[in-house]
């Protein structure tokens, strides 16, 4: 997996300080150029976990990812830069005020 690829798939084109400037914009860059999908987990097809998949498919293939795939590719990020990230699992509230399955969502705490 290539850092540069992943990087310029976010258009990233600045320095890389390990500091909360970078980090922001990091997550801009992403968010604003990775989009979330959940087309897999609509048609049932299996998703490893394993983030050379997630390069493979969000990186090299140009597609987006689901929470698992984009935060598990992010977290990889993060850490081959220097940050100290690491994934959790998270529930996410329904705007009617409800919760989803509990623990069915992936997060970072960086």
């Amino acid at each position: 997996m290539e850092i540069e690829r992943y990087l310029q798939r976010m258009n990233w084109s600045g320095p890389i300080e390990v500091n909360m400037d970078t980090l922001l914009q990091l997550q801009d860059h992403h968010m604003l150029h990775i989009p979330f999908e959940n087309l897999d987990v609509i048609q049932k097809i299996r998703i490893p976990l394993d983030v050379e998949n997630y390069f493979r498919k969000v990186v090299l293939n140009h597609w987006g990812g689901f929470c698992y795939e984009l935060n598990g590719l992010f977290n990889w990020l993060l850490q081959s830069l220097g940050f100290k990230s690491k994934l959790a699992s998270a529930t996410v509230k329904r705007p009617d005020g409800g919760w989803t399955l509990t623990g069915s969502h992936a997060c970072l705490i960086v």
